[in-house]
């Protein structure tokens, strides 16, 4: 029998990024359920939900507020998706391991060596998952550049 849980998850940001996170997680993930967000704008918030009423889907509630969104909503959610400006990342991620769950962030992860270190900190006191979302990293140009630097061809880096 194959291990294939269901993840429920919060999406914190629905701007454009966050709107083509969402479009990729109904079309390509069965087992992921966005079952709520959080966003400020309305504008943004109404776009998201074209989003999920096109791909057949309830729309989940949005609770613009992240601390309130955590208060009500954290204990029945496995993971955050963490798709907002990136001054934002350290402190979300951070309320959010903090609330009991694993949290996919956006690049970068924070906007300095400081907020890096206490992130994975919390990280690490709260035994959750804190994965950074770097998609470029599976570029054939990047896997191209990997494989030069591995075979020395460019000498000793």
């Amino acid at each position: 029998m194959a291990f294939d849980p269901t993840v429920r998850a919060a999406m914190i940001g629905c701007g454009a990024a966050g709107r083509s996170r969402i479009r990729t997680i109904l079309a390509d993930f069965r087992n992921t359920g966005i079952d709520v967000v959080c966003e400020p704008s309305p504008e943004a918030y109404a776009e998201a939900a074209a989003i999920f009423e096109e791909a057949g889907r309830s729309v989940p509630p949005n609770v613009p507020d992240l601390d309130r969104l955590l208060e009500e909503h954290a204990h029945r959610l496995d993971a955050a998706f963490v798709v907002t400006p990136h001054a934002l990342h350290f402190s979300q991620a951070k309320v959010c391991l903090e609330a009991g769950l694993d949290v996919l962030l956006e690049k970068p992860m924070v906007m300095n060596v400081q907020e890096a270190r206490e992130l994975i900190e919390t990280r690490d006191c709260t035994g959750r998952t804190l994965v950074v979302a770097f998609q470029g990293s599976l570029s054939p140009h990047i896997r191209t550049a990997v494989k030069m630097l591995r075979s020395g061809e460019l000498g000793s880096v």
